[in-house]
């Protein structure tokens, strides 16, 4: 199953190979900003369950525990980048 979810055209989640990481991909370049890349792996580190995260160039792969479900971290994704 392919997980995608959209988000007022800022990002989208996209499942990938592993169950326990998701990539963000957004539309513009905010990933190029460095003090922005470093906003954002602040908030999402303080995200109860997340174990990693990957910046690439458009993307942004974040981990979690294995027992930790997706829905609660989702939710807080969007209200972060909510924010931007």
């Amino acid at each position: 199953m392919i997980f995608v979810l959209k988000y007022k055209n800022i990002m989208e989640i996209i499942d990938t190979p592993n169950p326990n990481a998701r990539k963000i991909q957004t539309e513009n370049s905010l990933f190029e900003d460095v003090q922005k890349c470093k906003e954002i792996e602040q908030e999402i580190n303080k995200i109860n369950g997340i174990t990693s995260i990957f910046f690439g160039p458009d993307f942004i792969t974040v981990s979690k525990q294995e027992d930790i479900e997706w829905e609660s971290i989702t939710q807080d994704i969007k209200i972060i980048f909510d924010k931007l």
